[in-house]
């Protein structure tokens, strides 16, 4: 997973990084243009997909959820 930071006021963008370095150049940034300040406008984001918005995810929890609720019903009957 990666993330990107964005400075709305400046649109300065960093590219996808691991989330340290791209923490660290959000600091960098605040620190040398905004010294004592945090700007209203950014974004801290990262490339994951939300599990959500992922059909392929989706169909795989609801058969794994599947498999455990006939696994539990087994169980019970015994």
């Amino acid at each position: 997973m990666a993330w990107r930071y964005e400075c709305g006021v400046c649109r300065v963008t960093t590219g996808w990084l691991p989330k340290d370095q791209a923490s660290a150049k959000r600091d960098e940034h605040r620190d040398t243009v905004h010294p004592g300040m945090v700007p209203g406008l950014e974004v801290f984001e990262s490339n994951a997909k939300s599990i959500a918005k992922d059909p392929a995810a989706l169909r795989m929890w609801a058969a794994i959820a599947i498999v455990c609720l006939i696994a539990w019903v087994i169980q019970i009957n015994r």
